[in-house]
């Protein structure tokens, strides 16, 4: 019975990390995106915070740029073609399946 208690203590200890994750500390820390220029080509990456890696990155809503896409690794890069403003959200889902989605200007000069 004695060994039973030792197991249990030890399958508690190994995975108790997994068991208290906490999704409301997940983050993508950038507050902008760098401004891109029509028929020059570009890339930015949104920075995440505080989750458990792997990070996968999805758009969310709104149009990209012509010219634009949103890598899974959080990366947008092309060559923009048409001058605008556009309101992006981004997702950003790590390996525990935590998320939170942010929404950005992307303004193409």
């Amino acid at each position: 019975m004695k060994r039973v208690a030792v197991l249990a203590t030890v399958l508690l200890l190994v995975l108790a990390p997994y068991a208290a994750a906490n999704c409301n500390t997940i983050d993508i820390i950038d507050e902008y995106i760098n401004p891109f220029h029509a028929g020059v080509p570009g890339s930015f990456t949104f920075t995440p915070c505080c989750g458990t890696p792997a990070y996968t990155f999805t758009l969310y809503s709104g149009p990209m740029p012509p010219g634009l896409t949103l890598g899974s690794d959080g990366t947008i890069s092309g060559t923009p073609t048409t001058a605008g403003e556009y309101l992006i959200c981004v997702t950003v889902t790590d390996s525990l399946g935590c998320h939170v989605t942010k929404c950005f200007y992307l303004e193409v000069f």
